[in-house]
């Protein structure tokens, strides 16, 4: 009797070492498919990266030293800094205030109100329909 009882053990324990092994082995395949894409991934970025690096580059600001330049020189180029920067500051005012408008509560809640009397009117008018 008791040499049924432990072969029963024994298959039992082999059954469920076979279903966590196969589990283990698929959660291994996926974490190594998952580990490539990611792979890949980071390798588009890294190229993307060293495109946006290559450009910035080859854009670069002239920093270099502007002691004994022309000063009229100098001040049109802070001239042009600050129009380029002003313009930059307008764009962003304009993109804050559209944000801003779109955001006010009494407009907000006029379409709101609106839009809830238009399902009443709806609500109202479909035949068959009781509250």
């Amino acid at each position: 009797m008791w040499g049924w009882i432990w072969a029963g053990l024994v298959v039992g324990t082999l059954v469920g070492a076979f279903f966590l092994g196969r589990h283990l082995w698929r959660a291994g395949v996926r974490a190594l498919r998952e580990a490539s894409r990611a792979g890949e991934v980071l390798g588009s970025a890294a190229d993307r990266m060293s495109a946006a690096v290559a450009e910035a580059e080859a854009h670069r600001a002239d920093t270099s030293p502007t002691l004994l330049d022309d000063p009229v020189l100098l001040r049109e180029r802070v001239a042009e800094r600050r129009r380029l920067k002003a313009e930059r500051v307008a764009v962003r005012r304009e993109r804050q205030a559209a944000t801003w408008r779109r955001w006010d509560s009494e407009g907000w809640l006029a379409a709101r109100t609106a839009d809830k009397a238009a399902h009443a009117d709806l609500r109202s008018r479909t035949p068959g329909r009781r509250r």
